[in-house]
């Protein structure tokens, strides 16, 4: 329980620290140059109530290389620390993990009262956008919750990122259960995007599988922690985590047997 209250103070930083960060980048980072994706688009963008843990973006322009070192500048600068200032949190020890020709990851470490240090990621991938984003502003609703401002960033909608989730569920070497609240949630706000999606129908089966057999214990450790106070008690039991394992597993299997 203690482990778990700890994490949920950290992810709460780790949110207002994302707000930051694409405040940030949308004033010094030409906007066509990248897209939001994966767990922070959901949050942001598309109205999920689960926060994530790290932030991860494509890259869609021309010189990867430049482009890295206009975000490392960004990350070390001042603009972000002074916006987390405003909510007392503290960004330090920025560190570039990786840097190829297909990714730049970041990692560095946020500083709060009352709770430990929290890691968090930022990630960018060159390896060409395989679905349009589109421009679009950020949930004000969630921006003025969190004391920030919503921007205007690339980022896909919700068709693409079911096709996303649902390749993230068959193409990771660990399952994570934060993909099936993902595409329960995408289900639900959304029930027109499934049809719309981009999918083969023998990869939504092989998702449907991995998600029928993702434990309880497993998404109460690495999801729960993660959500919103204004849904955790909703969304914490395991009765709501069996009824989301079904209704992702059902849809999944009934748009497989339909052709695009």
């Amino acid at each position: 329980m203690k482990r778990a209250q700890e994490i949920r103070q950290q992810a709460r930083a780790i949110e207002l620290f994302h707000l930051a960060f694409m405040q940030v980048a949308a004033a010094q980072l030409r906007p066509e140059d990248y897209a939001l994706k994966g767990g922070a688009n959901l949050r942001f963008f598309l109205r999920s109530g689960r926060r994530s843990a790290d932030i991860d973006l494509d890259y869609l322009g021309g010189s990867f290389s430049a482009f890295g070192d206009r975000v490392g500048s960004l990350l070390t600068g001042d603009a972000i620390s002074r916006l987390l200032k405003l909510r007392d949190v503290r960004a330090f020890d920025v560190r570039l993990r990786k840097s190829s020709d297909t990714t730049k990851r970041w990692m560095l470490k946020l500083e709060r009262a009352g709770m430990p240090d929290a890691t968090t990621k930022v990630e960018f991938s060159n390896r060409g956008a395989a679905m349009d984003p589109v421009l679009e502003q950020a949930d004000p609703e969630l921006a003025r919750k969190l004391g920030g401002v919503a921007v205007r960033l690339n980022h896909y909608p919700p068709a693409a990122a079911i096709a996303q989730k649902v390749d993230a569920l068959c193409d990771r070497s660990t399952t994570e259960p934060r993909d099936v609240f993902d595409l329960d949630h995408l289900f639900r706000q959304y029930p027109e995007a499934l049809a719309e999606a981009a999918l083969v129908p023998a990869r939504a089966v092989s998702a449907a599988k991995i998600a029928e057999n993702v434990e309880y214990g497993t998404y109460q450790e690495l999801v729960e922690p993660y959500l919103d106070e204004e849904i955790a008690a909703l969304y914490s039991a395991e009765e709501a985590w069996f009824d989301m394992r079904i209704r992702v597993l059902t849809q999944l299997r009934e748009r497989a047997e339909v052709q695009p």
